[in-house]
């Protein structure tokens, strides 16, 4: 082996480009280099020389929880879809508490052998601390609470209350904070790293900080080395933070596949696309991942919808075994080096941030939401003159294909609090 590479001579960054300038053949080698949507310079290649340092992995453990969510059912209801889910492989729960009847809503989903998330406020919050403490012993639960609301410092008051009701549950994680809401603004990759990062700074810098994981929660979509590289970034520069406070506190990444670019045409495609965005997630490395099914935007969903969001992680698993490597991106010269760029202007945005004030500052005055518009509506325009592409929509669309929507079901898509070029461009285009 050590003659093997004894035998070929190593290759320079600048002997790359010498190449392939000879075989531009008078084209110009800069015509290769362009700067992407994070406003990040993209170069044709990547060698060793464009690593900056020796790289540690940004995470270590390669398993992930299967997740299901679920909104707006009855408590029966509820109960039934979360016991068929983890009969089907699911390993980990999400449930928005309002309005549920835990007795009913829970009955034999046995909390002390799954991860959990429940969305709560502050009456749903004694509620549920009444029925873990009447069915476990709560040291053996292993669960995320997220604030129903945190839109104001009130808010966020209310909520440090709540860290202090289950403060002393050393598996009941508290300081949470959900970024999905953002992430399906469309909101671009660096600018969702620094909300987290503001966020998370915002429960810094209180007295009330448990010493168990501190929880995220954001979404993925397709553009693959973009979306591993933030969530390796959004670890990195925890990392920062972590230090910067003299905290030991781990970070547990909740992972949901995007509403920004699912379509209501060839709706199998998105299979495709939550699939791609599920390798993203493991990569990138998440705890627990949600996929959303492939008729999200449908009223009336097919039975097998659910099943194949579950099957779709279990095939990466059991089949694919993405689940025996952690941060396989870890050294690869291209995602080290977006990773770095996307984790450095991110940094950057959220001192903008402080300087405003910190995120409810931000929120106050609608910085968020006035630049995420911003870059929604550039990516829409993208979208429209075809400059951006989805199968089945914009290119190679199906005209045999008969889809029937119901007025009534039309004015409910665009009332969804997310922005969507696909979805946009389908209801304005083939819905009139």
């Amino acid at each position: 082996m050590q003659k093997l590479f004894s035998e070929f001579s190593s290759t320079s960054a600048i002997d790359w480009k010498n190449q392939i300038i000879k075989d531009l053949k008078g084209e110009a080698f800069e015509n290769l280099m362009w700067k992407n949507e994070n406003d990040i310079d993209i170069n044709p290649f990547y060698t060793a020389e464009d690593l900056k340092q020796t790289y540690e992995p940004a995470f270590n453990h390669s398993n992930w929880d299967i997740c299901v969510h679920k909104t707006n059912l009855s408590s029966k209801a509820l109960n039934e879809q979360l016991l068929a889910d983890l009969n089907r492989g699911a390993t980990s729960i999400s449930v928005n508490c309002k309005n549920i009847d835990f007795e009913v809503a829970l009955n034999n989903v046995q909390l002390n052998y799954i991860q959990s998330t429940f969305f709560i406020n502050e009456t749903t919050a004694a509620s549920l601390k009444n029925y873990l403490e009447k069915h476990y012993s709560l040291d053996e639960i292993n669960c995320s609470l997220f604030p129903e609301d945190f839109e104001n410092n009130n808010d966020f008051k209310t909520w440090q209350k709540i860290i202090l009701l289950f403060k002393d549950y050393k598996n009941i994680k508290t300081v949470c904070f959900n970024n999905l809401k953002f992430h399906n603004q469309n909101c671009l990759a660096y600018y969702e790293i620094a909300i987290i990062l503001s966020a998370l700074n915002e429960y810094l810098q209180t007295d009330t900080q448990p010493k168990n994981e501190f929880v995220i929660k954001t979404g993925v979509n397709s553009d693959y080395f973009i979306q591993i590289a933030k969530l390796r970034a959004i670890r990195r520069l925890w990392a920062v933070l972590k230090s910067e406070y003299n905290l030991e506190n781990e970070l547990h990444i909740i992972i949901e596949t995007s509403l920004t670019n699912k379509s209501i045409s060839d709706k199998h495609n998105n299979l495709l696309r939550t699939t791609i965005e599920s390798m993203v997630a493991v990569a990138g490395g998440c705890n627990e991942l949600i996929v959303n099914e492939y008729d999200i935007f449908y009223s009336a969903k097919e039975k097998m919808s659910s099943r194949m969001a579950i099957n779709q992680q279990l095939i990466l698993k059991e089949e694919s075994y993405l689940n025996k490597l952690a941060d396989v991106s870890c050294g690869s010269y291209y995602i080290e080096t977006i990773t770095d760029a996307l984790a450095t202007k991110a940094l950057h945005t959220f001192k903008k941030f402080e300087n405003e004030g910190g995120f409810f500052k931000c929120l106050e005055k609608n910085i968020f939401l006035n630049e995420i518009k911003q870059q929604a509506e550039k990516r829409q325009e993208l979208f429209n003159t075809s400059k951006e592409l989805a199968v089945g929509v914009n290119k190679f669309k199906n005209d045999k294909e008969h889809i029937s929507f119901s007025v009534d079901e039309i004015a409910e898509l665009k009332k969804l609090p997310i922005a969507n070029a696909i979805l946009n461009f389908e209801l304005d285009n083939f819905f009139k």
